[in-house]
């Protein structure tokens, strides 16, 4: 299948550009981005057809199949129009937008064009997530609370993310924490009737959402964190029993009646090397990188290429996105979850403000 890139940024060409070069169903026929250096880096590393910084002859194009978008989140619409012009496939990265005024626009044009469309929510795609989902509804029973930590640096980011996020107050719980707004729902089989914030604001907050089903989840989402410890953490307890993913590396499942205890290991990569440690083995590797990071990578805003990576789903959304394009499969993180999510972190926002629980209702 030939792909096309719209956005070329420290994470697409980190992340989903070399994971569409691992992939051998995947052929990467163009690339498009603004910045003309980044392009020949770019050109000379995986050999694309051709590169471009005209997003429409990118997309345009009959041969491209489908189209990835990696985009800043303000600038995702004017993607998925020229999309729905050409009648090409379009995966964005997330979220879905920053402007809740695009909302209407954007659920129209993926329904009434019936464009293949997916937002880039990954995690549910992870392996370990795809092991905690059955055995979460296995043992859901009574009362389930459960806590997610998302928790990594600010000092290290891209600038224009960094400007974004701390500079001019983007918030976070827009740029990351929809991520596991995603997840919630996705684990939970629902949505959240109700948000409370504490915290930062834009950054550093703690986050309760109620679901139905005498669910509550709690969100700490953050960058006062270093990049050196282990960003994520899930802990769900139900039924008489915990199940705890620690950042994808190490599942765990203790005190259900029919299984007293359960753990697995996952591997991750260490530059490009595959590993497969308990988590305290990546704790050490994810330290002694970031020691390592350099002043020079910090202003460039990309050190992928030696940093400890996890499997966080990345890779298998777009393999599962290629055979819903190809018919095989249905789209699962459409374009009303990429709503969702966006329409929790805007109550979730509203409620910090307001410093008051804000219910939360969808408009389908």
């Amino acid at each position: 299948m030939n792909i096309g890139f719209v956005g070329c940024g420290g994470f697409g060409r980190g992340t989903h550009i070399p994971n569409v070069a691992k992939n051998p169903e995947f052929k990467i026929r163009g690339l498009c981005d603004l910045n003309e250096q980044v392009l020949a880096e770019l050109k000379e590393k995986f050999h694309p057809t051709y590169v471009t910084t005209d997003m429409e002859r990118l997309i345009s194009d009959p041969e491209i199949e489908l189209v990835i978008c990696c985009t800043k989140p303000d600038f995702r619409l004017p993607v998925m129009r020229l999309a729905a012009k050409h009648g090409k496939a379009l995966f964005v990265e997330k979220p879905l937008c920053y402007r809740a005024e695009d909302i209407p626009e954007m659920v129209s044009l993926v329904e009434t064009s019936k464009m293949k469309f997916m937002v880039g929510f990954n995690r549910p795609y992870s392996d370990l997530m795809q092991d905690v989902k059955p055995l979460f509804d296995q043992h859901r029973s009574g009362n389930t609370t459960i806590i997610y930590r998302i928790v990594g640096e600010a000092g290290i980011w891209p600038f224009h993310h960094y400007d974004a996020v701390v500079n001019r107050k983007e918030s976070t719980i827009i740029h990351e924490a929809t991520h596991i707004f995603d997840l919630l729902n996705w684990l939970t089989s629902s949505m959240p009737t109700r948000v409370y914030t504490a915290g930062g604001g834009n950054m550093d907050n703690v986050i309760t959402l109620d679901f139905p089903n005498n669910t509550t989840a709690v969100v700490i989402s953050g960058d006062n964190s270093t990049a050196g410890w282990p960003k994520e953490r899930l802990e769900i307890n139900t039924g008489a029993g915990t199940i705890v993913g620690d950042d994808f590396v190490e599942l765990s499942a203790a005190g259900f009646s029919d299984s007293q205890f359960f753990h697995k290991n996952y591997q991750y990569r260490l530059a490009g090397a595959p590993r497969t440690f308990p988590l305290r083995g990546l704790q050490d590797e994810l330290a002694t990188w970031r020691q390592s990071v350099t002043a020079k990578e910090i202003e460039y805003g990309y050190y992928y290429d030696r940093q400890p990576k996890v499997d966080k789903g990345h890779y298998a959304e777009l393999d599962y996105f290629r055979q819903a394009v190809a018919g095989k499969l249905p789209v699962l993180t459409g374009v009303r979850n990429g709503a969702a999510a966006s329409l929790i972190a805007w109550r979730a926002i509203e409620s910090w403000e307001q410093g008051l629980p804000m219910p939360i209702t969808y408009p389908w």
